[in-house]
């Protein structure tokens, strides 16, 4: 490391601690002293001030919260002191396995504890560092533990705010609105321009259970190696974002209600379970995640690229309104393929939330063809109506008169028969009788109607 990197993190670590020697004590510091706090004593400070009355505000006011920690042999310090309340709470991420592990992990004295995905033991190299981690024990996390018991808990619950739509604006969780008061009121860090330094976002961190309403977005902001945004539960309501530029941000369980963007570009950013409202007006989106939640702004002039809505399961999905309007959007960019796959997704979810005979008709619509979108499974399905009664037709071929005076009905002749039974031709050189006329209606019919819904499907292109 040369002489001016080694000055240039001197000097950024005497300002990180200067900010914190000022504020460790203060249980409501300015908003800019937040921010520019390194993650690791902005954890600290949280550690030390709001993640207590946090957790004591779960203890209270979530369902079974105390039971859950108790059979999972968890307390409130071990969740603070690993700095992330998060992976504690949240369902675990597409895997049927729902076990986590804590793990404790040391790299050159410093110790510390994190929440794993697969349980980690022994020693790895990383970047040039050694870490040797311990398992400490294994659980299942607050709303995998309550849904296994057939229970919901809503954790980010806003019942409650004060100011709104304004800088000041206030916002409380699970609050007793009826006594004027509140448990918990989220870290206000919102209301103020996002600080950047350099163009670079100034003291990325990852947000937990944060009041990030009415942040101003502006101009090119990029991360450096300080780490970039990530949010997960907070409110990031009333978000303007005004020829803005800045990758890789990451919401997670998080409300984001009237976001206003123009003339601006979200690039690889990723809405986990985020409630997403708002316009955007000529504004791009490169590469864009949306998972599960519900992603509601009004697209105007916009632009979409490999951006997509995804499922997960066991996550409801409320995106009915995001594919309509990606559906719009990509078809408008000539990109048919993609605009047909929004335009299916569309109607599946109208079919999820149909009952009885309704979902019937569009169960029907969407396995025979698709929504109109897929009309060459009809050809299959004629091929196979043909073949299914031509064998019928063979086999109850005694039932079959021919006025050639031909007794050899072989397998041909049940399928000669029924592909003009199907394509209603009828040239009547056999006729059947018995209960294989109401079957020969029968075909006729399926034939009439497959024959028109190919017409129309190839014909109709719209969606």
């Amino acid at each position: 490391m040369n002489k001016y990197r080694e000055m240039f993190l001197k000097e950024t670590e005497d300002v990180d601690k200067r900010i914190f020697d000022k504020i460790k004590n203060n249980p409501k510091p300015d908003i800019i002293d937040l921010w520019s706090l390194s993650e690791r004593r902005f954890i600290e400070w949280r550690q030390t001030h709001d993640f207590p009355v946090l957790m004591s505000h779960f203890d209270k006011t979530l369902r079974l919260f105390k039971e859950w920690k108790e059979e999972n042999n968890l307390t409130n310090e071990i969740i603070i002191a690993t700095g992330f309340l998060t992976p504690f709470l949240e369902p675990k991420k597409s895997s049927k396995d729902k076990n986590l592990f804590l793990t404790k992990i040391v790299d050159d004295d410093i110790e510390f504890t994190v929440v794993n995905y697969q349980k980690v033991e022994g020693e790895r190299t990383y970047l040039g560092s050694t870490y040797h981690s311990t398992y400490i024990q294994t659980f299942t996390s607050y709303l995998d533990w309550l849904h296994a018991r057939g229970q919901h808990q809503e954790i980010l619950y806003i019942n409650s705010r004060s100011s709104p739509n304004t800088n000041l604006e206030r916002v409380f969780i699970h609050a007793d609105v009826y006594v004027h008061r509140s448990d918990f009121e989220l870290l206000k860090m919102g209301g103020i321009s996002l600080p950047e330094k350099h163009g670079t976002l100034f003291r990325g961190k990852r947000l937990e259970f944060v009041n990030l309403c009415g942040i101003d977005l502006r101009g090119d902001i990029y991360f450096g190696e300080y780490g970039n945004l990530s949010c997960h539960y907070c409110a990031c309501d009333n978000w303007i974002a005004e020829d803005f530029n800045m990758p890789t941000v990451k919401l997670e369980h998080c409300t984001v209600a009237n976001f206003t963007m123009v003339s601006s570009k979200l690039q690889q950013w990723s809405f986990y379970n985020c409630n997403v409202s708002g316009d955007f007006y000529n504004s791009k989106l490169y590469s864009t995640k949306i998972v599960g939640g519900s992603f509601n702004p009004v697209l105007l002039d916009c632009t979409l690229v490999a951006t997509h809505i995804h499922k997960e399961h066991g996550m409801p999905d409320n995106n009915f309104n995001g594919y309509k309007a990606f559906k719009k959007v990509y078809q408008a960019q000539g990109e048919d393929d993609i605009a047909r796959h929004y335009f299916i997704e569309e109607n599946e979810w109208i079919r999820s939330n149909l009952k009885g005979w309704q979902f019937i008709t569009k169960s029907i619509s969407f396995y025979y063809w698709e929504y109109g979108r897929k009309p060459h499974r009809i050809i299959y399905l004629s091929i196979a109506i043909i073949f299914t009664f031509g064998f019928i037709f063979w086999l109850g071929r005694a039932f079959i008169n021919s006025s050639g005076g031909t007794t050899n009905f072989g397998l041909g002749d049940g399928l000669y028969f029924s592909t003009i039974t199907f394509t209603t031709l009828g040239y009547g050189d056999f006729s059947p009788t018995g209960w294989l006329k109401l079957l020969c209606s029968l075909e006729a019919f399926l034939g009439v109607i497959n024959m028109g819904f190919l017409i129309a499907g190839y014909s109709n292109n719209k969606y």
